[in-house]
């Protein structure tokens, strides 16, 4: 069967995993990137087929998307990939979905909304663990509290690993602080700008505002004005990124960034085989009116880099047999449905007061 989803970055750590969750599912998909001999260890290892290509090869990179109904874009930092394959799938027509969980990313890829629209064609950054469960618990809490003015979300996984990308990416983002957004508009914030101890189905757990994806998606999509997200942290990562804080412009001078990112990429593996397939990952989320009146919800989700193999996978297998109004840019939530996340074996939402 002619293969219609196309994967590029597919020999990084997701995007490996993304083209082995293919495997199992016998879905046939084509692998892509720049790296020829990381590329044929996945496709020895998977069975597909690979075109080595940069995104700077522009013209040969539409010419290689319009045989293709769908991107699943897995190669970051997204900072400096996703326009570059964005402007690509617009004029191939191809729908692209990506995996970031960057705040400017979603809003740089916003602003080509119009253009997908007219190449009749989606545009889903974050279709992974960032940000399918919290897009998706944003929307049912909003659908819980109409008038909700505040949200907040929390997630705390098991002891894991994280990827080598997600490593860089943080390390590239550190030296421009945090966010939150509040009053509507985005405020740039200290890191750890809030801790707080969070009561979890399975532990308490001390976390700390981070700049996550949904203070664009969330808002986007629910219009609440007043979002903050929260992540676990041990309390001695807490007192080294407050002490960091003093030091974080350092991150932002190029040669100490490549020297970071050289040691990242020498050193981070990702988490383990075991923690894949048996982590947990939790999210709690909490809505607020001009009242004062609350609502809670919990989420429970397999691991998230797992969880990411298979949203990806799903959602673009969904644009594909899709024919009617997903185009434009759109939150995974917006695209198939705030119980979207629900369709996933493991999964339990559970409503409080």
């Amino acid at each position: 069967m002619q293969a219609e989803i196309l994967i590029y970055g597919a020999y990084g750590y997701t995007g490996r995993l993304i083209a082995q969750q293919a495997m199992k599912q016998a879905v046939n998909v084509h692998l892509a990137g720049r790296n020829e001999e990381s590329l044929r260890q996945v496709a020895t290892e998977t069975g597909f087929t690979y075109t080595v290509i940069s995104l700077e090869e522009d013209k040969k990179l539409e010419n290689l998307l319009s045989s293709y109904k769908v991107v699943i874009h897995c190669a970051g930092p997204f900072s400096e990939t996703a326009l570059p394959m964005v402007k690509a799938c617009i004029s191939s027509k191809t729908h692209y979905i990506d995996i970031t969980g960057e705040v400017s990313v979603f809003e740089n890829i916003y602003s080509f909304d119009s253009q997908a629209k007219e190449a009749k064609i989606a545009l889903i950054p974050g279709a992974g663990f960032d940000v399918v469960p919290t897009d998706c618990l944003a929307a049912h809490m909003k659908e819980r509290m109409s008038d909700a003015t505040h949200l907040e979300m929390a997630f705390v996984g098991e002891k894991t690993g994280m990827s080598r990308g997600t490593a860089i990416t943080m390390a590239k983002n550190a030296s421009q602080g945090g966010y939150i957004r509040e009053k509507g508009k985005l405020k740039q914030v200290p890191l750890a700008y809030q801790i707080k101890e969070v009561d979890f189905p399975h532990r308490k757990q001390w976390c700390m505002t981070i700049p996550w994806g949904d203070l664009m998606t969330a808002y986007y999509q629910t219009e609440i004005p007043n979002i903050k997200v929260f992540s676990g942290a041990s309390k001695k990562m807490l007192k080294r990124i407050r002490r960091f804080r003093f030091l974080k412009f350092l991150l932002g001078i190029a040669w100490i960034q490549k020297s970071v990112r050289k040691k990242i990429e020498n050193s981070v593996t990702g988490p383990s085989q075991e923690h894949l397939e048996k982590g947990k990952t939790y999210i709690i989320a909490t809505v607020k009116n001009d009242k004062g009146d609350t609502k809670t919800s919990t989420l429970i989700t397999p691991e998230a880099y797992q969880l990411t193999s298979l949203t990806a996978l799903k959602a673009g297998l969904k644009l594909i047999t899709d024919n009617s109004k997903n185009i434009g840019y759109l939150t995974p939530a917006q695209a198939f449905g705030k119980d979207f996340i629900l369709e996933f074996e493991k999964v339990e939402r559970e409503d409080k007061a």
